[in-house]
């Protein structure tokens, strides 16, 4: 009789302690979860979502495919209890048209890659650009952060004591992420005297820029992309109605450089067509003349240079030539 109370109370008691087990925790992965929210402030940008790739932090390798939120601001990351690096770029994949990435399969090899056209837009410049290079009309803007060491332990795993609503989840760390910007500004700005004498704006190549970057160190390397453009913001001088400067902003991954110093020769290529019919195309190397500076925003790489176009006079009508490119006119600033 003894021994049946006994057995019976043993019963009563896994039962009640099996009961209260269950009341712990509804099944979910053991994962952690790490908010971060991301500030976009300091580099202007407001992107319409963000994507986080997640490696280990020893070996280097990618834990699981890119996660994409549609929240610039803020992205919740499932992670297994270890150790991880996360970087985290402005927008996704698919809006950031004029860069590709590659070797995303481990944070060393992580590249971000220009993606260039093979052919000129302007192709009666090609002879002045060097060879084998790749074209580029356009580049988007890239930014990144990179979240080094991020731990979690089983003390990160949140467990339940009520089943939890689809898709809640508790945030066991937070971390504030500034993504700093990876592009570069080209600023150019040349002096034309004789401007009167063009009939357009020109046509322009800018040679040997970079082409991919390291996105773990944020070191850019390469220099097989021409940029092409139109140098067509022109501001004539209030003094003399024959000189002008004409201005361009380009989006770049910028001139390759070592100790501050530029390593590769840099043409920019202008293609001015005269008032008289005539083409006068302008070479100069300016390797020497970019001078790099920061803007709180951005690396900034100025080019100044100034050029001198022939004398040439039209016949009152103007000229037709199907290259011709219109004048963005910029107001001078005149003195008070």
């Amino acid at each position: 009789m003894k021994n049946i109370i006994y057995i019976a109370t043993l019963c009563f008691t896994l039962a009640c302690s099996s009961c209260d087990r269950d009341n712990l925790f509804y099944a979910t992965e053991e994962q952690g979860f790490v908010r971060l929210n991301i500030n976009w402030e300091p580099s202007q940008l407001e992107p319409n979502g963000t994507s986080a790739y997640v490696f280990d932090n020893e070996s280097g390798k990618a834990v699981c495919e890119c996660l994409i939120s549609s929240d610039p601001n803020t992205i919740d990351i499932p992670l297994y209890p270890g150790k991880y690096d996360i970087m985290v770029i402005n927008n996704t994949e698919e809006e950031l048209a004029s860069i590709d990435f590659t070797g995303i399969e481990n944070l060393h090899t992580f590249n971000a890659v220009i993606s260039a056209n093979k052919e000129p837009k302007y192709a009666n410049l090609l002879s002045k650009a060097e060879d084998n290079n790749s074209y580029l009309t356009a580049c988007d803007i890239l930014a990144r952060a990179l979240v080094k060491a991020i731990e979690i332990t089983p003390k990160d795993i949140h467990y339940y004591k009520e089943k939890p609503a689809t898709g809640e989840h508790e945030v066991s760390q937070t971390i504030e992420v500034t993504p700093e910007r990876q592009t570069e500004l080209i600023d150019i700005e040349v002096k034309v005297m004789n401007i009167t004498s063009a009939a357009g704006a020109p046509r322009s190549h800018l040679t040997a820029m970079c082409e991919s970057e390291n996105m773990e160190k944020a070191i850019k390397f390469g220099h097989g992309i021409t940029h092409e453009f139109v140098l067509n913001n022109k501001r004539v001088d209030p003094d003399n109605y024959k000189l002008a400067t004409i201005t361009k902003q380009l989006i770049s991954f910028g001139p390759e450089k070592a100790n501050g110093k530029c390593l590769n020769d840099h043409q920019l290529v202008m293609n001015f067509i005269l008032v008289n019919g005539e083409t006068h195309t302008v070479s100069l190397n300016v390797k020497d003349l970019i001078e790099t500076s920061h803007d709180g925003v951005q690396t900034v790489h100025k080019i100044r240079a100034e050029v001198t176009l022939p004398e040439a006079i039209g016949n009152g009508d103007g000229v037709f030539h199907p290259e011709i490119e219109e004048w963005e006119e910029i107001e001078a600033e005149l003195p008070i």
